[in-house]
């Protein structure tokens, strides 16, 4: 009877470092989107302690032009929401406003794209740029880690 539970023991030991501890989960396939939001949108969902993907671009932006034409085509089977407030859409007066709301939740936004995952209304990621810019590959590995095109 003692090595029965032991078995018993060991088995369910295993079934819990092979499933519990896996960071594997199924991913949706079916497409996901970037929603442009406004500054003051951000600040309601921030409020709400709502968790979420945004970026921060500019129109004129090289590397967010770039960042973009990867995101259509990773978006095609990956669903992924993605939020975008474009930074100088907004009127020029408004604009520096925008900048000291935008600075007191993320306060690593100092480039263009920038991209930050935000869990239950608190700033928890940055995704670097790096010198070879936000890659498909990067941002692969950081949709992953934070489960964004996880199957509901």
């Amino acid at each position: 009877m003692k090595e029965f539970i032991r078995l018993c023991g060991i088995a369910a030991c295993t079934l819990l470092l092979l499933t519990g501890c896996s960071s594997k989960y199924e991913r949706d396939d079916e497409p996901g989107r970037v929603e442009n939001i406004t500054v003051a949108k951000m600040q309601e969902m921030v409020d709400k302690k709502e968790s979420f993907a945004i970026v921060f671009t500019q129109t004129t932006c090289s590397h967010c032009i770039e960042f973009k034409k990867m995101l259509d085509g990773y978006l095609l089977d990956h669903n992924v929401v993605l939020y975008d407030v474009v930074l100088d859409e907004a009127p020029a007066s408004q604009r520096k406003s925008d900048l000291n709301t935008i600075r007191k939740t993320f306060p690593g936004m100092n480039e263009t794209p920038s991209l930050f995952y935000v869990k239950e209304g608190k700033l928890e990621n940055l995704l670097e740029n790096g010198d070879d810019g936000l890659t498909e590959e990067k941002f692969d590995s950081w949709v992953q880690r934070y489960k964004l095109d996880e199957k509901k």
